[in-house]
C-alpha cells in the first residue's frame, strides 16, 4: 500500500508538469490589431514591385530559433527576392551588444537578410507586434498580406500551415486566411505602444 502512495507522490506531479508544458507551448502570444495595413515609406525600398518580409525577434528567446529555421527553409522556395528586414529587440538599457546571440549570428548569416537593432521596441510598437517571432509580409504594392507566427507552437519546427501562408504571401499567392497565432516570448501587451 505505501509503495501505491509513493508511485502517486511521484506520478502526480510528474503529470501536471507536463500538462502545464503542453499548455504553454501551445499557447499563443499576443497579437496586435493595429499592424498597418500598407507598409510605411519608411520601410519601402527602390524596387517597389518586390514583396518585403519583417521579422520581428527577441534575440534571447529560445522559441524563436524555430522560426529563424523555418524562414531559412522558405528562402529558397521563395520565387522572387524580397527584401527582408529582421528587427531585433534591444531594450533601452542595453548596448548593441545585446543583441549578439545564437539566433542573431543566424540570421545575419542568411544572406537576403538584413538585421537592425529596434532600439526599445520602437519598430514593434508602431507595427503593433507584441510577441518574438511575429513576420509580416507585404507585397509588391505595399499592401499587407501576412501577418503572424511560421511554427506551430513554440519552438516546433516541422510542418505548419501558416508557414506556407508566408512562403505563399510572399510569391503573389492569395491567401484565404492572412492572420496567424504568433508563439514566442513578448515583448510588451499588444497596444502599448499604439
Amino acid at each position: 500500500m505505501a509503495w501505491k502512495l509513493v508511485l502517486l507522490l511521484i506520478l502526480v506531479p510528474g503529470i501536471v508538469g507536463m500538462v502545464r508544458l503542453m499548455s504553454y507551448a501551445n499557447r499563443a502570444g499576443e497579437v496586435g490589431e493595429f499592424t498597418p495595413s500598407k507598409l510605411p515609406a519608411e520601410a519601402t525600398r527602390s524596387s517597389i514591385d518586390q514583396p518585403t518580409v519583417l521579422f520581428f525577434y527577441h534575440p534571447h528567446c529560445p522559441c524563436t530559433r524555430a522560426s529563424v529555421r523555418c524562414l531559412e527553409r522558405y528562402l529558397v522556395s521563395f520565387r522572387s527576392n524580397p527584401r527582408i528586414v529582421a528587427y531585433a529587440f534591444r531594450p533601452l538599457s542595453a548596448s548593441d551588444s545585446w543583441v549578439d546571440s545564437e539566433t542573431t549570428d543566424k540570421l545575419r548569416s542568411l544572406k537576403s537578410v538584413e538585421v537592425v537593432v529596434d532600439e526599445d521596441a520602437r519598430t514593434c510598437r508602431r507595427y503593433d507586434i507584441a510577441t518574438s517571432g511575429h513576420v509580416l509580409v507585404y507585397s509588391g504594392d505595399g499592401s499587407l498580406v501576412f501577418s503572424g507566427g511560421i511554427t506551430a507552437s513554440r519552438g516546433h519546427e516541422g510542418e505548419c500551415v501558416a508557414a506556407d501562408a508566408m512562403k505563399n504571401a510572399v510569391n503573389g499567392i492569395p491567401n484565404s486566411e492572412p492572420s496567424w497565432p504568433v508563439f514566442g516570448c513578448a515583448f510588451f501587451s499588444a497596444g502599448d505602444g499604439v
